[in-house]
């Protein structure tokens, strides 16, 4: 029997991920503060309403809420932490690499043509996105955004609720503290110990 699963945000994410999710799931619905004329699946209510009616022992979830461009975690956070009764799965694509010697929380997505590889970690609710890469033995937080393309070299750390933008490369060890922002196409060459916003090439803190 098929599981059912709710999607908790109806934007672009959502619709991405129903390109990759896998048998057995089918995605049921989704929530969010209104509906969504793009979505091609129905309409369960906002978050309210969801948890007064559809109960974990019926239901998964994966969060598909990213808060449009700016990528609010911060607020993605709260929300995880709404829906920390439900359970979630790990989705991947068909097309994603991912070494078997590796460790994945649940709810993470790992989209198309995306490389895990050997002794990477991966915390609970992050988004790695199309292309991106995870060298070996990387430490990935919980609800961490790396951003298409982007390419975290060997060893590196990056702890939770962290924002890595698209084409951005981390050099092999480097650590990325909590709260940090790494914009589009920045080469961080040197530990990242203050939350901010970082660019450019080396990335420095604006």
């Amino acid at each position: 029997m098929a599981k059912k699963l709710a999607l908790i945000g109806g934007g672009g994410h959502a619709l991405s991920l129903l390109d990759i999710l896998p048998s057995p799931y089918v995605a049921t619905g989704y929530v969010d503060i209104n509906t969504s004329p793009d979505m091609p699946i129905p309409y369960m209510g906002n978050d309210d309403s969801f948890l007064s009616s559809y109960p974990p022992s019926d239901y998964e979830i994966i969060v598909t809420m990213v808060s449009g461009p700016a990528c609010r975690l911060d607020t993605r956070a709260i929300l995880i932490e709404r829906y920390e009764a439900y359970t979630s799965p790990v989705v991947t694509s068909p097309t994603a690499t991912v070494s078997e010697n590796t460790n994945i929380g649940n709810g993470t997505a790992i989209f198309h043509r995306c490389v895990i590889n050997t002794g990477a970690s991966i915390g609970r609710h992050s988004i790695i996105n199309t292309g991106a890469i995870i060298e070996h033995e990387c430490n990935i937080g919980n609800n961490v955004f790396i951003g298409p393309g982007a390419i975290i070299c060997g060893g590196a750390a990056i702890d939770d609720n962290t924002y890595i933008g698209a084409g951005t490369i981390v050099k092999p060890g480097m650590h990325i503290c909590s709260g940090a922002t790494i914009g589009a196409g920045a080469v961080v060459t040197h530990h990242i110990n203050t939350p901010g916003t970082y660019v450019g090439i080396p990335a420095k803190k604006i």
